[in-house]
């Protein structure tokens, strides 16, 4: 994810479920169960945790929420990436613990074309999302 990613992402969320308003599905009806928990695999959390400094790293955590202009945040080839909206979500970031405050860590660019989890970068998106991948 590019910051201004991230940033539209976090904003999603800020204008909705921060504010108790309901999020709208694909369909544009109110979702009346929002999400209940998010998957992100050891690899994923370990190539973020090998961005951070061994003493001072560690990762933050950023509310967001999927909308039809975000929804290119999820890997292209996820087959359920429509029932996402109106979803809030996860970012996960690399980042440093400095005097200055919590440095994110990771793609710092600005005209990333590579949206997918897997990018390289941070922060990353595209956990698995309960629902709609809720099982027992």
């Amino acid at each position: 994810m590019t910051k201004e990613q991230l940033e539209a992402f976090r904003l999603a969320y800020a204008k909705s479920v921060k504010k108790c308003v309901k999020g709208k599905n694909k369909n544009g009806k109110d979702i009346d169960e929002q999400s209940d928990w998010v998957f992100f695999d050891r690899k994923l959390i370990q190539e973020l945790l090998d961005m951070t400094d061994s003493k001072s790293g560690g990762l933050k955590l950023y509310f967001g929420q999927y909308d039809k202009e975000n929804l290119d945040i999820l890997p292209i080839d996820q087959k359920d990436r429509e029932d996402y909206i109106g979803s809030i979500s996860i970012a996960v970031a690399a980042a440093n613990k400095t005097e200055n405050g919590i440095i994110d860590l990771g793609n710092e660019s600005k005209n990333s074309t590579d949206l997918t989890r897997n990018s390289g970068g941070s922060p990353r998106n595209g956990g698995l999302l309960c629902p709609p991948n809720c099982n027992p």
